[in-house]
C-alpha cells in the first residue's frame, strides 16, 4: 500500500531501513539518481550518496528524536553529480520508526535566486556587525592593556604576578590582531602575516594561557621533538587554532583529565591534495591527545563542519574555524576517537629557513 502512495509522488523518494539499506525508490528517484531500482534495492544508500554527506547526520537526528525534519536549502552531492540545490524532507516510517523516508525537491531557479539574495543580505549584515564590533572593542582593549602596564609597575617584586600582567598584554595585542583579521574577512581582504616560528614557543604560550584559565583543572603534558625545524606560518592564527583545540580537550576531560601535546617530524607524511601531479609533503606534525569523553562515531565525518557540535551549549564554530585556518596555511587536520582517547592530528608543510 505504501509503495503505491510513494510511487504517485512526483519527487524523488527513498525508503531506507535502520542499517541505511534501500528498501524502496520511486521512478522519479531512479531518474534523479540515474540508477534503476533493481540496482539499488538491497544496497546501502552509500551506493548513491557519498558517505561523508551531512545527510547522515540528519538521518541520525530523525531516528533519535522520532520526528521529521526539513532542510530548505541543501547542497546535495552524489557520485553522479555535484551540488544540486535541493529541499530535503526526512520523516520516520509509520510502521518502523528506525526506517526513514527521504523526499527530495530540486529547487527552481527562482527559489535559488531567493536564497542567494538572502545570503547576500546576511553577508552584508554580518560585515556591518563586524565593523561595529571592532570599533566598540578597541577602546576597552586599550584600557585593559594600559591597566596591566600600570599594575606591572606596582608589582616589580613579584615575578609571578608580573608574568600574568605580561600575559594580559600579549593576549590583548592578540585580540586586537584578531579584530583586524575580522575586518579583513568582512572585506574579503584576509592577509596572513607569515614568518619563521619556534612552534614550541607558540605552544608553550597557549599552554600557559590554558593553565591560568580554562585548563586549570587538567594536566597538560608537552611531548616535544627538540629537533623540529622552524615553522613558516602566522603566529596569531596558530595560537587561535591551538587554543581552540586545547579548550575543546579541556572541556571533554574531567578534573583528572590529561592532555598531551606532541610534536614530531614524519618524513613520509603526504597530503591527498595534488600539486602539479605530486602529492604535497606535510612532515611537521602536532597532536592534541586527551582522555576525555571522546567523540561519537556519528559525528566524526562532519566534526569540522559549521554548526556541528558535540556539546549541549556548543555553537559548532570552533572546529570549523580551526579547519578553515589550517586550510589558509596549507595544513590539514584529522581526528581519531576511540576507547576514551581523542587525537586531533595536524600536519604542516615544511618551508626551509634560508
Amino acid at each position: 500500500m505504501f509503495k503505491q502512495i510513494l510511487s504517485e509522488l512526483r519527487t524523488p523518494v527513498i525508503l531506507i531501513n535502520r542499517n541505511n539499506i534501500i528498501e524502496y525508490i520511486n521512478s522519479t528517484g531512479e531518474e534523479f539518481f540515474e540508477y534503476s531500482s533493481s540496482l539499488l534495492i538491497g544496497k546501502s544508500i552509500e551506493t548513491i550518496i557519498q558517505k561523508d554527506s551531512p545527510l547522515f547526520i540528519l538521518f541520525s537526528r530523525v531516528r533519535k528524536f522520532k520526528s521529521g525534519l526539513t532542510e530548505d536549502s541543501f547542497d546535495f552531492d552524489t557520485y553522479n553529480f555535484v551540488k544540486r540545490k535541493v529541499r530535503v524532507h526526512i520523516v520516520p516510517f509509520y510502521d518502523d520508526l528506525n526506517k526513514i523516508i527521504i523526499q527530495i525537491d530540486q529547487l527552481s531557479i527562482s527559489e535559488n535566486n531567493k536564497f542567494n539574495k538572502n545570503n547576500n543580505k546576511i553577508s552584508k549584515s554580518f560585515s556591518s556587525l563586524i565593523d561595529v564590533l571592532v570599533h566598540e572593542l578597541r577602546n576597552p582593549l586599550a584600557g585593559i592593556k594600559g591597566a596591566s602596564q600600570l599594575l606591572e609597575s606596582d608589582l616589580k617584586n613579584d615575578p609571578k604576578l608580573i608574568q600574568l600582567t605580561q600575559l594580559i598584554k600579549i593576549e590583548s595585542d592578540r585580540i586586537i590582531s584578531l579584530l583586524r583579521r575580522m575586518e579583513y574577512i568582512s572585506n574579503d581582504k584576509l592577509q596572513l602575516r607569515l614568518e619563521f616560528l619556534n612552534i614550541h614557543k607558540t605552544l608553550n604560550h597557549c599552554i600557559k594561557i590554558a593553565e591560568n584559565s580554562f585548563g586549570s583543572k587538567v594536566k597538560i603534558i608537552p611531548l616535544y621533538d627538540p629537533s623540529l625545524p622552524y615553522f613558516y606560518s602566522d603566529n596569531d592564527l596558530l595560537i587561535q587554532i591551538f587554543l581552540n583545540l586545547i579548550r575543546n580537550a579541556c572541556e571533554a576531560c574531567n578534573e583528572n583529565g590529561v592532555i598531551k601535546i606532541k610534536t614530531s617530524f614524519i618524513s613520509n607524511k603526504r597530503s591527498s591534495f595534488i600539486l602539479d601531479g605530486i602529492p604535497i609533503k606535510l612532515p611537521l606534525q602536532i597532536e592534541f591527545i586527551d582522555n576525555g569523553q571522546g567523540i561519537k562515531e556519528d559525528f566524526l565525518p562532519n566534526i569540522f563542519d559549521p554548526f556541528i557540535s558535540t556539546k549541549k551549549s556548543g555553537k559548532g564554530l570552533g572546529l570549523s574555524i580551526v579547519a578553515s585556518g589550517l586550510n589558509d596555511i596549507g595544513a590539514v587536520i584529522d581526528v581519531i576517537s576511540s576507547n576514551g582517547i581523542t587525537n586531533f592530528c595536524l600536519n604542516f608543510p615544511l618551508k626551509k629557513n634560508e
